[in-house]
């Protein structure tokens, strides 16, 4: 399915609760093509509790579904305190693969496997905090970056925008589902509470 595409945008969709009150709501994103066409939906399952007192951290699921709403994956991760990983499993179970957090001093890494290993990195760069270049092997298959919405936009509401651009066509569509998981991952770990309070916004915590 994703292999038909070079670039893809990732859109979180914000409740207008969340924006008067601040208040932490279950995260919804829409997923479309470079010419705005719907292409998959993703929606997160969690607890209120969670949300609002654990942040970045909590426990969550991330059902991403089609048009016709079936379910095609099911993105994870239980309560974390420093690293954050995210396993990737088809609607029948079988596992597509996950990614782990790993520590970097200067700039930001995830590494991404398939069922049993290792099969690419992502590499975000201290200097350029809105972009995210993933490698497998030497090569880069594609580039994620979060869009800039303007300072007002920024300060006012939680909505992110990531540009995914499939840079090279050796990239599969295991690979690429690996590559929106990571999408959903970077939004959660370095995006989510930069304008909030909770665990994750004490000083940084786990960032």
């Amino acid at each position: 399915m994703l292999e038909s595409y070079e670039h893809i945008v990732v859109r979180q969709q914000v409740e207008p609760l969340q924006v008067f009150t601040g208040l932490e709501m279950s995260n919804r994103y829409a997923v479309f093509d470079d010419r705005g066409n719907d292409i998959l939906f993703a929606h997160e399952e969690s607890s209120f509790i969670g949300r609002q007192f654990l942040g970045s951290h909590r426990p969550l699921t991330l059902n991403i579904i089609d048009s016709q709403k079936n379910v095609l994956l099911t993105a994870t991760r239980g309560f974390f305190w420093l690293l954050s990983h995210l396993e990737l499993r088809q609607s029948d179970g079988n596992v597509v693969g996950g990614m782990q957090r790993r520590f970097k001093v200067l700039g930001r890494r995830f590494d991404l496997y398939d069922e049993s290993k290792l099969v690419g990195t992502i590499e975000g760069p201290l200097l350029r905090p809105n972009t995210f270049w993933v490698n497998s092997n030497g090569v880069e298959l594609a580039k994620i970056t979060k869009q800039w919405s303007g300072a007002g936009r920024e300060m006012f509401t939680a909505a992110d925008t990531f540009h995914i651009e499939f840079t090279s066509s050796s990239s599969t569509e295991q690979m690429r589902w690996l590559i929106l998981g990571a999408a959903f991952a970077i939004d959660l770990d370095f995006f989510e509470n930069r304008n909030r309070g909770g665990l994750s916004g004490i000083g940084g915590f786990g960032r």
